[in-house]
């Protein structure tokens, strides 16, 4: 299985799923992007994925979202309707190939971050 994580500014969100799912699912090849990548990986990611004992999988900087990325994966799996949008719009992609976990961004300080981190681990040990 091949999956594709996708966020905003792949510095959070989509990096702690590839990071989780990496060590839940070592069989598979995961990769994370995002729509309009941010400067860098935000260092909560960090301490969460070395609490959960994965740090090792965590990227070194963010990436942008690419046609070969898209292709290449049998899931692409998103946090926000938003990037369901952008990537119907942007990319050649079956709209039955998307997944939407729905996962508010921790960049607003409304959320916790830890409450996103609890919800994308559930999803992908639910993969």
């Amino acid at each position: 299985m091949r999956i594709l994580f996708v966020c905003t500014g792949n510095s959070f969100r989509s990096p702690v799923a590839e990071g989780l799912t990496r060590k839940y699912k070592p069989e598979w090849e995961v990769e994370s992007a995002g729509v309009r990548p941010a400067g860098r990986i935000a260092r909560n990611a960090q301490k969460f994925l070395e609490r959960e004992g994965c740090v090792q999988y965590l990227k070194s900087s963010p990436d942008p979202v690419t046609a070969r990325s898209i292709s290449e994966a049998d899931k692409v799996v998103v946090m926000e309707n938003e990037h369901v949008k952008y990537l119907l719009e942007n990319f050649q992609i079956r709209r039955d190939k998307i997944e939407n976990w729905t996962v508010e961004d921790p960049i607003n300080p409304e959320v916790d971050p830890t409450d996103a981190f609890e919800k994308i681990k559930r999803k992908v040990k639910s993969l």
